[in-house]
């Protein structure tokens, strides 16, 4: 890689490895960091391809904001990693901001693995990850919100869950969507 593309591959791989740090530290995405990176990825763009590179990017930070905002809604993630994979697709656009993603999908269950057997929790979220699978299955099978509730019964509340950095696993995506042909 060679001129703005070398540069843009350098910028992303430093914003997405500093965010990783900090959300795997903190447990947050600053928009501090987030903000300037959107502006970046849409700058870098139009200078390299005008006003189809402005195009691109503005999609693949519309396509990036779009994947996550229900599992946001729906309380599965936090702003910061919705706000996130829009930065990055405003580098990458909206076919690798996908791409991005599945790679992230691939490797989160590892890193959550890592987060929730490092904090002793395994038990309480084995328990809360089959209530949540069996309330998601009492819409096809309405039998399974039985076992559901039985398993929620079983819960103690005062227990937290894992904090799982989903970042990490959005920039580890990143670097696998950027430098290899996976799902390309």
């Amino acid at each position: 890689m060679n001129g703005i593309l070398g540069i843009s591959a350098f910028l992303l791989t430093a914003f997405v490895s500093a965010v990783a740090i900090f959300d795997f530290r903190e447990r947050r995405i600053p928009n501090l960091l987030v903000f300037p990176a959107v502006v970046a990825g849409v700058v870098l763009n139009t200078y390299r391809l005008g006003l189809g590179g402005l195009g691109a990017a503005s999609f693949g930070l519309i396509v990036g904001f779009a994947l996550l905002i229900l599992p946001y809604a729906f309380g599965g993630m936090k702003a910061g990693d919705v706000k996130f994979l829009s930065a990055i697709g405003s580098f990458v656009g909206a076919a690798d901001v996908i791409r991005v993603l599945l790679a992230a999908l691939l490797c989160y269950p590892a890193f959550a693995a890592v987060v929730v057997i490092r904090e002793r929790k395994l038990r309480v979220t084995w328990l809360r990850f089959r209530r949540v699978l069996f309330n998601f299955l009492s819409f096809f099978a309405p039998g399974m919100q039985l076992y559901a509730l039985k398993l929620e019964g079983q819960d103690d509340s005062s227990i937290q869950s894992a904090a799982t950095p989903f970042g990490v696993s959005l920039a580890a995506g990143t670097l696998i969507a950027i430098y290899t042909d996976f799902l390309r």
